[in-house]
C-alpha cells in the first residue's frame, strides 16, 4: 500500500495533501498507520468545514450568538461577522441548519475502523 493510499479521505488542496504525505515519509512505518489515521479524520472535518463556503450569512451569524454563553457571545460579539466565519463552530452550526450533519457527513466519508476511532475519541473528551 503506498503513502498516498493511507490518505483516504485525502486533503482537497493538493498542496497540503503533498505535505502529508511527505510528513509521512519522515516517520518511522511503525508510526506511519496511526497518524495517517489523525490526518484522514482531519482531511475530512476540513471537507465538512469547506461545505459553508458561501453559505455564511449575517442571519445565521446573529442565530449562532443567541444559542452563545454570555461571555462567549460578548467575545464574538466583539469579534464580528467576519471573524466569526472562519470559526469551526459557526460553520458547523451554519451547516446544520441546512441539514448536513457533521455526524452523518464524517460517518459517510471515513472507513468503519476511521469512524470507530472518531467516536471513541469523542466519547474520552466527554
Amino acid at each position: 500500500m503506498s503513502l498516498d493510499d493511507l490518505l483516504v479521505p485525502r486533503h482537497p488542496l493538493p498542496r497540503l495533501h503533498e505535505q502529508q504525505v511527505q510528513a509521512l515519509q519522515q516517520l518511522p512505518e511503525t508510526e506511519r498507520a496511526e497518524q495517517a489515521q489523525l490526518l484522514r479524520v482531519g482531511n475530512a472535518a476540513y471537507r465538512y468545514h469547506q461545505l459553508a463556503d458561501g453559505h455564511l450569512t449575517e442571519a445565521d451569524f446573529q442565530h449562532w450568538l443567541a444559542g452563545l454563553p454570555p461571555r462567549m457571545h460578548q467575545a464574538m460579539t466583539v469579534a464580528g461577522f467576519a471573524a466569526a466565519n472562519s470559526s469551526w463552530a459557526f460553520r458547523r452550526h451554519v451547516l446544520e441548519r441546512r441539514d448536513l450533519g457533521y455526524t452523518a457527513f464524517m460517518q459517510q466519508q471515513l472507513s468503519a475502523e476511521d469512524w470507530a476511532f472518531l467516536q471513541q475519541q469523542d466519547a474520552e473528551s466527554d
